[in-house]
């Protein structure tokens, strides 16, 4: 299985070949290095962005349960892309979780 660091070099190439700007949180050993402990990645191309969060594929409920628990608690309204490495067929499966604030407060979670 790939370390984080791996992870992270593969999926910077990928957003970079298709012409992504890229930014990464500064590693800090032993303390969080992520934007509000779930974007991993920020990418920027025109008018599009992504935050993404990266794990691998056994630990993608997690990471959407820690993404999905940010919200609810802070009720944002943000997209996070969860890219989570497959070592079987060396690719990511991404997945988007979207929500949409509602003006009485619900939160709308899009698909």
């Amino acid at each position: 299985m790939p370390k984080e660091f791996q992870i992270r070099k593969k999926a910077i190439q990928i957003l970079e070949e298709k012409k992504w700007i890229v930014w990464c949180p500064s590693k800090v050993r032993y303390q969080q290095n992520d934007v509000f402990g779930i974007i991993d990645v920020l990418a920027i191309k025109g008018k599009h962005k992504k935050n993404i969060q990266l794990t691998t594929l056994s630990n993608i409920s997690a990471r959407r349960k820690k993404i999905t628990n940010f919200i609810k608690k802070f009720k944002v309204e943000i997209s996070v892309e969860i890219w989570a490495w497959n070592n079987k067929k060396k690719e990511f499966k991404i997945e988007e979780i979207k929500v949409r604030l509602e003006k009485c407060g619900k939160i709308l979670f899009l698909k």
